[in-house]
């Protein structure tokens, strides 16, 4: 004889298929909480880690920057150390200069030759006198250029006394009494010269600031 389930099997099977359906929308939406949960805590863990390093950099940057500027300050002082090494050099190369100059001028000096004006501007020596003639000129010319602390001599002016080309007295002139004639000294028919001339000097080798400093900075 065959059996009929009366029961309301239909709804029971509707009703168990809703609270399936509800556990997996909990279960889903639990997972779906978690994920964001845990992307959220990712995200923030690399959020405060960024910040920390660009916490770190931007310290890193403002030691680097005080160091920098210190770095400015002793490379400016070095500057300024090797700047008066050199100034230092060069007057101690540049001591002996007047001395050795004047001794050279003396020993240039040919006989038949004075000279009566002296000056000096800058590098620039102008000599002023009286020769007996050009030919010593040239030989006071040549002389400078032999020292080694003068050279590149050139005469810029020289002319035949005028005071030579005087007419003599006239014998009849009167004399003032007690007015003593004039002599004439061999010096009146000089020719007069201005000689300009460079002072010379050995060049000062630059300041090895690696080797004045004890090595590089």
């Amino acid at each position: 004889m065959a059996r009929i389930n009366l029961l309301p099997w239909r709804q029971e099977e509707r009703e168990r298929r809703n609270k399936e359906f509800m556990t997996l929308v909990v279960a889903v939406t639990l997972l779906a909480l978690l994920a964001a949960f845990a992307s959220w805590s990712y995200f923030n863990n690399e959020l405060d880690e960024q910040l920390d390093a660009n916490a770190l950099i931007e310290q890193e940057n403002a030691r680097l920057d005080a160091a920098l500027t210190e770095i400015d300050s002793l490379e400016q002082r070095r500057a300024d150390i090797i700047s008066r090494m050199q100034v230092i050099q060069d007057l101690q190369g540049r001591r002996p200069v007047p001395v050795r100059l004047w001794d050279d001028l003396a020993k240039a000096i040919p006989p038949a030759l004075y000279l009566n004006n002296l000056k000096r501007e800058g590098d620039t020596l102008t000599l002023t006198g009286l020769a007996d003639n050009p030919n010593v000129v040239s030989s006071l010319i040549r002389n400078l250029d032999s020292s080694k602390w003068m050279g590149n001599s050139a005469v810029s002016n020289i002319q035949q006394n005028i005071s030579a080309y005087e007419a003599e007295p006239a014998l009849n002139t009167p004399v003032t009494p007690g007015e003593q004639p004039r002599p004439v000294y061999p010096e009146d028919s000089y020719v007069q010269f201005v000689i300009t001339t460079k002072v010379q000097s050995e060049t000062t080798p630059p300041v090895d600031a690696d080797t004045a400093l004890g090595g590089p900075l």
